[in-house]
């Protein structure tokens, strides 16, 4: 009832996934569940429509057992539900629909397409790759698709602008900021190595080969699923160009385009090998698939035994409802880590990286935190050990002011 706002009052389009905020909104206001565990939903409810989308697509190509592998793979790959609630299957969701339906029904494939920009701004590649998909098939513009999709987009610019007075997430220019700012950040040619570390985690000694074969399989994804497989292949080799050449910090989120499409590859290449022998190929490909995927299975259940809650964010929801319990609704709290506390305390924030908080992004850019709270002291601030809150919790201008 505050509005689509980060705090209330401020009018800042402080979300990256703006059409998942209010779709979670309106599941929330409809069934008053929680809205963690609406996020959960959506994003396990996106992953089944992913899998049903590309196995039916293959089915009808005689290729069902690729299909069935990857997506098999796909719904309890550790590092997927690692990022459970992120908005980027919804998006790949919504892509895959439109690709499918671009033929029989342009229009509404224009509408499913432009609805995945909402989701996320960044699916406007995906939407971009489909048009170029169409027009190198038929050799002519798809006008219907283009323009029901186009109009689409157009009115969440509209609305973003008329509503925020900009058409565009704030929380794209904080993260470039956080980026220049730091020396050796994660952005850039440095974006993928940090990527790695932590998919080696998850995809285990074999991590190398399964990447490798996986890229080689997009190949044979693109050829035998169909559109919605050639364009699973071109969205995921799109986005991990562009996150790079953005300049924004690696998050674990962004690679999920990327990380989808090569799981599915990594089937499709299994399957590729074994088409050499077409009385045996389903039991080769499923023997080649099991024994590049082996690790990646073994370690995707030792994750799902000892999931749980982050420790980390369980500290921050304590402190959330120690601050909502102990102060009034305007007390206002500071960190570096908002979500979590924003959500649970109900109380004013001040995001010191600026994603919701616009004025902290000079001092962001000068990698001056202290600078952004001193310029708007809160009446709490929150430190931890794992933010970036010790020079200012250290310093005497904070020590003087706060106890």
């Amino acid at each position: 009832g505050q509005g689509f706002v980060f705090n209330p009052g401020e009018r800042v389009f402080g979300t990256t996934d703006p059409g998942l905020g209010l779709l979670l909104g309106a599941l929330h206001f409809v069934l008053r569940a929680p809205v963690p565990l609406l996020g959960t939903i959506v994003f396990a409810a996106a992953l089944v429509g992913i899998a049903t989308i590309l196995l039916l697509e293959g089915w009808r190509r005689g290729h069902w057992v690729e299909p069935v592998l990857g997506g098999s793979l796909l719904l309890v790959f550790s590092y997927v539900w690692g990022n459970h609630g992120a908005a980027a299957p919804l998006v790949i969701l919504l892509l895959l629909l439109a690709a499918k339906l671009v033929e029989p029904r342009p229009i509404v494939a224009g509408l499913l397409s432009g609805a995945a920009v909402w989701v996320r701004p960044d699916a406007a590649i995906g939407v971009a790759l489909l048009a170029l998909i169409v027009f190198w098939r038929d050799r002519r513009v798809p006008w219907r698709f283009v323009l029901a999709s186009g109009c689409v987009i157009a009115a969440g610019l509209i609305l973003a602008w008329l509503y925020f007075g900009s058409p565009l997430p704030n929380t794209i220019g904080a993260k470039t900021d956080m980026a220049t700012a730091t020396a050796n950040s994660w952005s850039g040619a440095r974006f993928w190595p940090r990527a790695l570390v932590s998919l080696r985690r998850h995809l285990g000694a074999e991590w190398s080969l399964v990447l490798i074969c996986g890229a080689v399989g997009c190949w044979p994804l693109a050829k035998r699923a169909g559109q919605p497989g050639l364009l699973l292949a071109l969205f995921g080799l799109a986005m991990a160009a562009a996150y790079p050449l953005l300049g924004v910090p690696f998050f674990s989120w962004y690679i999920l385009p990327c990380l989808i499409a090569t799981l599915y590859g990594l089937a499709f290449f299994a399957g590729w090998v074994a088409s050499r022998a077409p009385s045996l190929r389903t039991v080769i490909a499923t023997a080649i698939f099991v024994l590049l995927a082996f690790t990646t299975l073994r370690n995707s259940w030792h994750y799902s035994r000892q999931a749980g809650p982050v420790p980390k964010m369980q500290s921050y929801r304590r402190a959330a409802e120690w601050i909502k319990a102990h102060s009034g609704p305007d007390a206002s709290i500071a960190y570096v880590e908002i979500g979590v506390i924003g959500y649970y305390s109900e109380r004013p924030i001040l995001d010191l990286m600026g994603l919701v908080t616009p004025a902290a992004r000079p001092y962001v850019l000068r990698n001056d935190l202290l600078g952004a709270l001193r310029a708007n002291p809160t009446d709490y601030v929150l430190s931890h050990t794992r933010g970036r809150m010790a020079p200012i919790v250290g310093s005497r201008w904070f020590k003087r002011r706060y106890r």
